[in-house]
């Protein structure tokens, strides 16, 4: 399989044996996962990175088809991530992540190379998010994914995502009046949330720099 080919196409060689269609399929979405991972469980992220796309491989028949696979990609790096959780003993059920941040759970999310105050009071802001909202935050601000896809990954109806989605930014803003005491800082973040957010995706770190 060449480097043209559809992820689903490059998966299921991948599941038949071909190797180089896997490292390819790894190569192409490796960073959007560790991204995710990073600024959740820091110093874990690349092994759950790799745990996902092996379990993508286990579930292939559980895709609908190519233009679903970021989301079942994601969907698959939820549920590492809550097994995770689980493993640590953090944690016993999906309900855990509607209303437990990652700093309730013990996340330790790596450093990020932060060049604004902004990004800093923001991304503290949303690691004390219940997991849920910060994960469908992310997906919004920095996979670009549409509020059907962040639905699937969730597991929940695409009007449920929308809800979440402003009642997030609300929960956000909150938090960021709560870590900032500077009025201008303040006002910049919050006037331009969508803005800082969408940076932050530029701030993980790789893996050589981790």
């Amino acid at each position: 399989m060449g480097a043209d080919g559809s992820d689903l196409e490059l998966l299921r060689a991948w599941k038949a044996g071909d190797r180089k269609s896997g490292n390819l399929l790894f190569r192409r979405h490796f960073a959007a996962v560790y991204r995710f991972f990073r600024s959740k469980v820091g110093v874990f992220a690349e092994d759950l990175t790799q745990r996902t796309f092996l379990g993508c491989v286990e579930a292939l028949e559980r895709i609908r088809g190519d233009a679903g696979f970021r989301a079942y990609l994601f969907a698959v790096a939820r549920n590492q991530l809550l097994m995770h959780f689980r493993r640590t003993g953090r944690g016993t059920g999906e309900a855990v992540f509607e209303s437990w941040s990652i700093v309730d759970l013990g996340g330790s999310p790596g450093g990020f190379a932060v060049q604004r105050e902004e990004q800093r009071v923001l991304l503290l802001g949303m690691q004390k998010l219940p997991v849920d909202y910060q994960i469908a935050l992310e997906l919004y601000y920095w996979e670009d994914m549409s509020t059907e896809e962040i639905a699937e990954v969730l597991g929940v109806a695409r009007g449920t995502i929308k809800a979440r989605l402003s009642r997030g930014r609300e929960m956000l803003k909150k938090q960021l009046a709560e870590l900032v005491d500077h009025d201008k800082l303040l006002e910049s973040a919050v006037g331009e949330l969508d803005k800082w957010a969408r940076s932050l995706s530029k701030c993980v770190p790789s893996v050589a720099e981790a």
